[in-house]
């Protein structure tokens, strides 16, 4: 059976905490493929500072290298808000029946879970899996996903660092170095993003 994982977020920007969390999940779940999906409008993070053509170049530049990795525009043509549920039944239908789909989610999401649009309906239609984004969140996020059910929670190592932190840091002028992937950096400080 064909295993397929969907990372979607705002990756305003990507860094190497995604990095490492889709790598260790991909490794993890023994995914064919791990597609990363930026977020088109989303319905929790209001309007983006930076348009979706840049956020989606920067993934596929964070992304682009490594095996089994795709980034799927899929969210950038919809108009208005894009929920997951109709992100998800739009990839669905570009593989085979039978494919398994595994949406890989950060802590900061799945304790938001039930506030998704038709989240209930997410849960059936493919396996979602939740990922900490922060050191000693595994236990707590242990036992919310235990209390709503069928939401894995995958016990990975924590890079600590936030796309949040990271437009500080570039504001007040300080390095960003090592926190994104060197691609990203290069184009960041050419374009001057998040000045």
């Amino acid at each position: 059976m064909f295993k397929i994982g969907i990372f979607g977020g705002s990756f305003n920007p990507p860094h190497n905490g995604h990095i490492s969390i889709a790598v260790q999940a991909k490794t993890e779940l023994e995914l064919d493929k791990m597609l990363i999906m930026p977020t088109g409008t989303s319905p929790h993070k209001g309007k983006s500072a930076m348009g979706f053509n840049t956020r989606e170049y920067m993934c596929r530049l964070a992304f682009g290298s490594l095996p089994g990795f795709e980034v799927t525009d899929i969210e950038g043509k919809v108009s208005g808000n894009s929920y997951t549920i109709n992100s998800l039944r739009l990839i669905k239908k570009q593989y085979p029946a039978g494919t398994d789909f595994f949406l890989l989610i950060g802590a900061d999401m799945l304790f938001y879970f039930e506030k998704w649009h038709d989240y209930e309906t997410i849960l059936e239609e493919c396996n979602v899996v939740a990922a900490a984004r922060k050191k000693g969140q595994f236990s707590e996020m242990t036992e919310y996903a235990t209390e709503m059910g069928r939401i894995k929670v995958l016990n990975l190592e924590v890079t600590e660092v936030s796309s949040s932190e990271i437009r500080e840091k570039i504001a007040k002028g300080e390095d960003i170095s090592g926190l994104v992937p060197e691609k990203v950096l290069k184009l960041i400080k050419e374009k001057k993003y998040y000045l």
